[in-house]
């Protein structure tokens, strides 16, 4: 019994040891992220049958089993991907915060109640040089505010779109790290189904990879019980299956940025804006960014096409000799309102007429017919505008190069009126602003060149005479500002309306993300906790444990030194 009772004491010591160091692998690993308790799970021996008695074998180690809830783990997961996506909504944000922190007071809005009170002190004094300058002064304040505001949210978009080759890059080092691990933990735990699993170190591992790929991108996780791991994205397209990686890479453009497919395919990958640090960062390059740029660029559009469709026909005392319109067909013998003429607003051309007012050298109206209205078919080209303009006495046109379409009156002076056909506001003849959208808008090369021709009111069609005091022209361009407008196709609205759409959009915007970066933060607090409680190392409970170990392993030591006194004892009998 003694050489049992040796065999028992013997099991013990080597359990006890491998016990102890479970607990100090624990120690050791009280620091590393991802890291999960391990447990060293101890089994009495099968029994020995001896004369009739069964006597224990002493104990086994039968396995060391991880500390984890699958549950947390996975809320762990989808949580990370949901923190990073609003860390990332909420930074980008902030750096715009510039643009629109003032909206309300010093910036886009304020100068736009400038804008439109220049025009209302205008048509107070319609005869007031000075109040002209101050009408442009005020366009271009508003002008550079927009110009601004486009271009830096512009630039922020290309610095997002830029930050993405480096979150697929870190990506696919995480896709490439499961895989990689995947194969190790099957091919270490191949032939032990039905026992728990042993790669403990490794499943840490490739859990921690999981997380860290779930905070780049969303992803669906689907484990397997022969220790393998499939992932797909959100959209369902597969990046690691059976060990075998498939990265992320940047695919054909898509609204001027290239889209992301898997490596090898030109689909693109569905559901990326759902989570993670790149879903942020397309959230905001694709809708947030865009969506202000829309908004000011729809602005812009309505300003622009509203203002010059009254401008275009309005007039002033000083008049024009020469005019040359700002925009080209891109094709003189096409319509005029042909998509391929490459002008913002050619779709508004219709057909209409227009007049056009000739007086001498000594601002007369030129007789017997100082007015000639000039009409527009459906299909009018600008080759047909040119034509009919040419046979208007006092004036020569032609459409040069470029497809401009430009007027001389030689020693005569010229004036625009009634326009119906929008050909005038739509190819920038006598207009106020050029351009279309808010980032390149600018005020006409007329205005800029003289101030005097902004127009304050509307020629009288009999007599082809301006009244000096005429201030309809000002007092219409003033009552845009509460007019609905819808230019684009955009919904109608008032052009204060729609920036203070704009500045309560950003604003709602950032309040979203703040509010779900703040819950975000706090269930991550809590899962870190509730997963502290099951898988983390406490240094102080290893110690305890340690310390019942080596009781147990100094226990079975003292057996074997008691067996091993009984045995001299034995043998100084015998001798």
């Amino acid at each position: 019994m003694s050489f049992q009772a040796l065999n028992v004491a013997a099991s013990s010591l080597r359990t006890q040891q491998k016990a102890i160091d479970v607990v100090s692998n624990n120690i050791a690993n009280v620091n590393t992220p991802g890291y999960s308790r391990q447990t060293p799970n101890i089994v009495s021996a099968a029994p020995e049958n001896i004369g009739g008695l069964d006597f224990g074998r002493g104990i086994n180690l039968q396995s060391i089993s991880r500390s984890v809830d699958p549950l947390i783990s996975q809320a762990q997961g989808e949580n990370t991907s949901q923190l990073e996506f609003w860390n990332q909504v909420t930074s980008g944000l902030a750096t715009i915060e510039n643009n629109f922190g003032s909206l309300d007071n010093t910036g886009l809005a304020a100068s736009v109640n400038d804008f439109f009170l220049s025009w209302q002190q205008l048509s107070n004094n319609p005869q007031d040089t000075a109040q002209k300058y101050n009408v442009r002064s005020k366009s271009e304040t508003m002008i550079i505010q927009l110009n601004t505001m486009q271009s830096q949210i512009s630039d922020g978009q290309v610095k997002l779109d830029q930050s993405i080759d480096q979150q697929l890059a870190n990506a696919n080092v995480n896709i490439d790290a499961i895989a990689a691990l995947t194969q190790q933990i099957t091919a270490h735990e191949a032939g032990k189904q039905g026992r728990t699993a042993i790669a403990n170190d490794l499943r840490d591992q490739r859990d921690q990879a999981v997380r860290n790929l779930a905070s780049i991108i969303p992803i669906q996780e689907v484990n397997t019980q022969d220790g393998s791991i499939l992932i797909q994205s959100k959209g369902g397209d597969l990046l690691v299956q059976d060990g075998i990686a498939r990265h992320l890479e940047r695919g054909s453009s898509s609204a001027g940025f290239q889209g992301i497919v898997i490596a090898g395919a030109n689909q693109q990958v569905q559901g990326l804006d759902q989570g993670g640090s790149l879903g942020g960062t397309l959230k905001l390059r694709d809708e947030y960014y865009q969506g202000y740029i829309d908004s000011l660029d729809s602005f812009a559009s309505n300003l622009a096409f509203a203002t010059n469709q009254i401008q275009s026909s309005a007039s002033s005392p000083t008049r024009l000799s020469q005019v040359q319109s700002e925009q080209g067909a891109a094709n003189p013998a096409l319509a005029l309102n042909d998509a391929t003429q490459n002008v913002p607003f050619a779709n508004k051309v219709q057909a209409g007429s227009f007049n056009i007012h000739i007086y001498n050298a000594a601002g007369e109206p030129l007789l017997p017919t100082s007015q000639t209205t000039i009409n527009l078919g459906a299909g009018a080209t600008m080759n047909d505008i040119a034509a009919s303009l040419n046979a208007v006495v006092g004036i020569s046109a032609s459409v040069d190069n470029v497809g401009r379409l430009n007027i001389d009156a030689g020693a005569n002076t010229m004036a625009f009126a009634d326009d119906t056909s929008n050909f005038l506001a739509a190819y920038e003849i006598n207009n106020f602003f050029h351009g279309s959208t808010a980032g390149n808008i600018t005020l006409s090369q007329q205005v800029q060149s003289d101030v005097t021709t902004i127009g304050t009111g509307y020629i009288d069609p009999a007599t082809s005479v301006l009244q000096l005091g005429d201030n309809r022209a000002a007092v219409s361009i003033m009552g845009l500002q509460d007019a609905a407008l819808s230019v684009d196709g955009s919904t109608a609205a008032s052009l204060h309306e729609r920036i203070s759409s704009l500045s309560s959009r950003y604003g709602l915007d950032v309040g979203l993300a703040n509010q779900q970066k703040s819950y975000r933060e706090a269930e991550a607090s809590s899962l870190s906790q509730q997963r502290e409680a099951i898988s983390g190392v406490n240094v102080d409970e290893e110690l305890i444990a340690m310390l019942k170990f080596q009781r147990a392993y100094e226990a079975s030591a003292k057996i074997i030194s008691t067996n091993n006194q009984m045995l001299d004892s034995l043998m100084g009998i015998l001798r």
